[in-house]
């Protein structure tokens, strides 16, 4: 017995809190009861154990247990919380299969609704474990006992003690994530990272020690949750999530993609795209496409050279012409290259269209302000992303073989690009994010001499951030607007570390090309020192597939640059 409660078994327990089942016989049902693993050692540091798990009793939330009594007895404080109908996630681990991906990652955000909303009331949990979290019946997760580690604090705060304290809920809050993120690591992997079974005793040893998800799991995980699971636990403090939202926004965007009544990846640019159009058109462009339009004795080669430009409208011309009341009258139920638009769309069809897409810098005129320190403002970022887009366009027309069409090949490396200019345009703060993450990292304060350690790659930034696959993201657009299925398999870049093998049918032509063009276009941000270098390799990697000649590469990026880069209209052709 403690006190009037019957202890019917001890649920678990950490190096700060435990947790009972216990039998209340004034309600006359089962609870939790949940005790610091200290007394108190004097009543003012009882009284802050009080006030802070009242304070956090007093939050009404359907993913934060309730609390139904807080109080002494023999000189241990204790909080009794409702269990309900449910069981602890560690009475389900022990009593059930590993949980799969989509089950940890349903019940984690259910821990980060609540979490984020109790410290948003500047409330933190310090101790979560398998103990303290229920499941209900439909399997949703409720965090209980809030603040019932024991916590010393200061009875008397001493000048600037509230900065102080400030600085310690933050780093608590930023701790409870941690845990958090050790929590979705045992449920995927069914083993307790770093073999300690207590989160918070396993959180002080990240940094010290290296938590990544490992290979061996009940089941497969997904290369974008992988990527979340270990940016949560990353041992560099700054690579994490700092808050609960960044996280729960993460994971939710994963289970979006991963859920089919969700809609798959279109459903988070949906609203979006119907609301404030696809891409803005590249700055200084607009003025060239008027002049096209314009003139009447242009060419449809003059009009896609002018398109090529501006790959926005490159885009909603395929996506206009890929109806019903077009590709009916294409033979190949698609239409592929900018040529065939132009021609089916005419001069009126090609100003209405052209009239759609929003003038630079669209949606993002009121982002400026996104700028922080280290890192590009939002339309500055958009701005070289397209230029770059369009160089590798360039280089794919001028680089593809006879058996593929040249349109094709700039269409398809153009696309390769576009989930990244989607998430650049409509998702500007994470992707202010995805930047830092891909940023280099200083070495340890204790390691100085090591030297900086390379950041994420694109492809697993956006996935710790956002839980979307670029390549999954290109494909959901791509095929929402009807785009010819071989555009579709080609969008997908060729894997950047296996080797270029020949090419044997036009779809796998089209995918090369398309890599190597935007491979060649990505040394654009390189230093010119580091670029030679970096041609040279595309040169090796892509030489046996398509037979090209030394400083072809360079000699093509230079071509395209400078037809990106002019400004104009095409002269008019002699009749």
């Amino acid at each position: 017995m403690f006190g009037r409660f019957e202890l019917r078994q001890m649920l678990g327990r950490s190096h700060a809190s435990g947790t009972w089942l216990a039998y209340d016989p004034r309600l006359q049902q089962e609870v939790l009861l949940c005790v610091p693993r200290a007394q108190p050692a004097d009543r003012h540091e009882r009284d802050a154990w009080t006030q802070a798990v009242q304070a956090g009793g007093r939050l009404k939330h359907p993913r934060l247990a309730e609390v139904l009594e807080i109080g002494v007895q023999d000189g241990w404080p204790y909080a009794s919380c409702a269990r309900g109908a449910g069981v602890t996630l560690g009475e389900r681990l022990s009593g059930g299969p590993p949980l799969t991906p989509l089950e940890a990652a349903s019940i984690t955000c259910d821990l980060l609704e609540g979490l984020a909303y109790a410290h948003e009331a500047g409330i933190t949990h310090q101790d979560i474990g398998l103990h303290n979290i229920v499941l209900d019946q439909q399997q949703h997760a409720s965090l209980a006992a809030l603040s019932c580690a024991l916590a010393p604090r200061p009875t008397h705060e001493p000048p600037g003690a509230r900065d102080a304290a400030s600085a310690r809920a933050r780093a608590t809050a930023e701790r409870d994530v941690l845990m958090v993120g050790l929590l979705l690591y045992r449920l995927l992997v069914n083993v307790p990272a770093l073999d300690d079974a207590d989160l918070g005793h396993a959180a002080e040893r990240v940094g010290l020690e290296i938590v990544r998800l490992p290979w061996t799991t009940p089941h497969p995980v997904p290369d974008t949750l992988r990527a979340i699971v270990n940016r949560a636990t990353d041992r560099q403090e700054r690579q994490r999530y700092l808050n609960a939202r960044t996280l729960l926004s993460a994971l939710q965007g994963w289970i979006k993609t991963h859920s089919e009544e969700s809609g798959g990846p279109l459903a988070l640019l949906l609203d979006r795209l119907n609301s404030v159009g696809v891409l803005p058109s590249r700055p200084h462009t607009e003025r060239a496409l008027h002049a096209a339009l314009s003139e009447e004795k242009l060419r449809v080669d003059d009009f896609v050279d002018v398109i090529a430009r501006n790959p926005s409208l490159a885009w909603e011309l395929l996506r206009a012409t890929n109806v019903a009341g077009y590709t009916n009258q294409s033979a190949d139920d698609g239409v592929t290259t900018l040529s065939r638009a132009v021609v089916l769309l005419g001069q009126q069809g090609l100003r209405k269209v052209a009239g759609s897409v929003r003038a630079w810098p669209g949606a993002l005129a009121a982002q400026e302000s996104l700028s922080k320190a280290g890192g590009e403002p939002a339309q500055e970022a958009l701005r070289e992303a397209l230029r770059q887009t369009c160089v590798a366009g360039h280089i794919a027309r001028l680089m593809a073989p006879f058996s593929v069409h040249d349109e094709e090949a700039a269409v398809t490396a153009m696309s390769q690009s576009l989930g990244w200019l989607l998430v650049l345009y409509h998702f500007p703060e994470e992707a202010a994010q995805i930047r830092r993450l891909m940023a280099p990292v200083p070495p340890p304060e204790h390691k100085p001499e090591a030297g900086p350690t390379a950041g994420m790659t694109l492809e697993a930034a956006c996935g710790a951030v956002l839980g979307v696959n670029l390549d999954d993201l290109t494909a959901a657009v791509l095929r929402h607007w009807g785009l010819h299925e071989r555009l579709l398999m080609a969008s997908r870049p060729l894997n950047i570390t296996s080797p270029v093998r020949q090419p044997r049918t036009p779809e796998e032509t089209l995918r090369a090309v398309a890599s190597m063009a935007n491979e060649i276009a990505c040394t654009l941000d390189l230093p010119e020192d580091k670029a030679a270098s970096a041609l040279h390799r595309v040169h090796i990697r892509y030489a046996r597939a398509f037979g090209l000649v030394p400083k072809e590469c360079s000699q093509t990026l230079e071509r395209a640059v400078r037809l990106v880069d002019r400004r104009g209209t095409p002269s008019v052709s002699p009749a």
